[in-house]
């Protein structure tokens, strides 16, 4: 499935050929947006640099996330944070709000905004997360049941609820992925060699997993 992308017209031009690049993008629309930065038919994205956060999450200047993230919630129905950078660029800044505050205001907009605040290393991944997000919440949901038990617990982390979601894997499996990669990211950066290094992952498995995260069908 391919999606049209309206990125707002404050963004910079990096951004915007980074989504033109993405070849899941069917059409570009550059245009002023009254919240957000990035919108996939009624899906929308606040875009922010580790500083960009940090100033208007817990900064005492700049914008106020909180009254951004209210908009985002009113103008669509679903809505997102998506860091250009990693918990490590948060905490590395040159600021004097602490590591623990800044965890805990991303804590804050995901539990009690519902708001998911997402780090995404860098502007390629950042890209490429919104329009798989924006897809799945285009299309239309599986009606195949799950067996009972496959999937972990709802207390349990989302991704770990994700991989328990991969046909063949389950619970146990799925908290050995998630123990060895707690991020979807971090699982899409390893390679069929790895996965296959894990115990009760052969081929066959790592391939199905590899799958699970490519629309197009195609194994590596």
């Amino acid at each position: 499935m391919r999606v049209a992308v309206t990125v707002d017209d404050r963004e910079p031009a990096g951004l915007v050929e980074a989504v033109r690049r993405h070849a899941d993008v069917t059409e570009v629309r550059v245009e002023r947006l009254a919240s957000g930065d990035l919108a996939i038919g009624s899906v929308g994205f606040e875009r922010k640099t580790p500083r960009d956060y940090v100033t208007s999450a817990v900064g005492r200047a700049g914008s106020d996330l909180t009254d951004q993230v209210e908009r985002m919630a009113t103008a669509y129905d679903h809505s997102y944070v998506l860091l250009e950078g990693e918990f490590a660029d948060l905490e590395s800044l040159r600021t004097t709000v602490s590591p623990a505050s800044i965890r805990g205001s991303m804590a804050s907009i995901t539990a009690r905004q519902g708001v998911p605040v997402v780090p995404c290393t860098d502007r390629r991944r950042l890209v490429d997360f919104a329009i798989r997000l924006g897809r799945k919440h285009a299309e239309d949901p599986t009606t195949d049941r799950l067996p009972v038990g496959s999937v972990p617990s709802r207390r349990e982390p989302t991704t770990k609820r994700i991989y328990g979601c991969i046909e063949g894997i389950g619970p146990e499996l799925a908290a050995t992925l998630y123990d060895r990669y707690p991020s979807v990211e971090a699982l899409l950066e390893a390679g069929r060699e790895d996965l296959t290094r894990i115990d009760g992952i052969g081929e066959v498995r790592a391939n199905t997993i590899a799958a699970a995260f490519r629309t197009d069908g195609t194994r590596e």
